[in-house]
């Protein structure tokens, strides 16, 4: 049986960029258990949020690309992804619709795990297609 493993963003992060090189290396041989079925990792949804951040402020990737490799590897052999359907769609949301991976999951969270109204000041949730209002307004 296949051993469980959570990962931390910055194992994520050098598998992506290859940066650096040992470190990554390092995860690539952990990556070949993963694929011969010795192991099996676990993501979290906030790993994927510290992943579009770190990868968007200190790399300067675009979300799209961004939203393409996170995407790829939640779909990969061997990785569990927590809310997978709800990841996904957050993904999807940040590299289209011009939000925060953050907002984008408060937003798909919500419309999995009703009620579906989000308190917010920030407008942008109406491209979110979510009814959203500030805190004064319910």
């Amino acid at each position: 049986m296949a051993r469980r493993l959570w990962l931390d963003t910055n194992v994520i992060i050098r598998i992506i960029t290859g940066d650096p090189k040992e470190l990554a290396q390092e995860a690539e041989e952990m990556i070949r258990k993963v694929e011969m079925g010795e192991l099996v990792l676990r993501l979290s949804a906030l790993v994927v949020a510290e992943c579009c951040w770190v990868l968007e402020s200190f790399y300067e990737a675009h979300p799209s690309d961004i939203a393409d490799v996170l995407l790829k590897f939640t779909n990969a052999i061997g990785v569990e992804t927590d809310e997978k359907s709800v990841v996904q769609q957050s993904l999807h949301d940040f590299s289209t619709k011009k939000v925060d991976f953050v907002d984008a999951y408060i937003a798909a969270h919500a419309k999995a795990n009703p009620p579906e109204d989000v308190v917010t000041w920030d407008k942008h949730y109406k491209r979110l297609d979510i009814r959203h209002d500030r805190p004064g307004n319910w």
